[in-house]
């Protein structure tokens, strides 16, 4: 994507949350910010399970640190 487009999209987005906060919207805001670590968290979970399932990827074992 053009790199110009991009940061033109980024700013229009950044001033539609500004003015919906400002809006008083806590209820959307609220929804987006848990959608958006629902996202996170569930990218996490598929990265790890493909990292666990690629066969190119050697599993290390967990080192044992000497007790004293």
């Amino acid at each position: 994507m053009n790199p110009h487009l991009l940061a033109a999209l980024s700013r229009e987005r950044r001033r539609e949350v500004a003015a919906d906060y400002a809006r008083g919207d806590v209820l959307g805001i609220a929804l987006r910010s848990a959608f958006a670590r629902a996202l996170r968290r569930g990218g996490e979970s598929m990265f790890r399970l493909g990292v666990a399932l690629d066969e190119r990827v050697t599993a290390v074992p967990p080192v044992e640190t000497p007790s004293a």
